[in-house]
């Protein structure tokens, strides 16, 4: 029933955000910025508070958020985009 199809969709995003959530923190801790430690504060309560998003369109357009900021972070560190299923975006550096 219902709760079969709800179970995985439901897992998969909690998976994925957690994936991207650590590459986040990841690259974060190092960005070349005396706000290094602020920045990735910043990135930790802006996930607590999403943490209970269930809606789907709204979990998209905060994972699409957080994968840009991703992409952004790891332009302004020199890091290469790898190839990777995850990247963010988190409001201003």
């Amino acid at each position: 029933g219902i709760g079969s199809v709800e179970g995985p969709t439901l897992h998969m995003p909690q998976t994925a955000t957690r994936a991207l959530y650590r590459d986040i923190l990841r690259t974060a801790q190092r960005w070349p910025s005396i706000r290094r430690a602020k920045v990735i504060e910043e990135i930790r309560a802006e996930f607590r508070e999403n943490r209970n998003v269930k809606e789907p369109e709204q979990l998209q357009k905060l994972l699409a958020e957080a994968r840009t900021g991703l992409a952004a972070l790891r332009s302004q560190s020199g890091l290469s985009s790898k190839a990777s299923d995850v990247d963010f975006k988190f409001g201003d550096f």
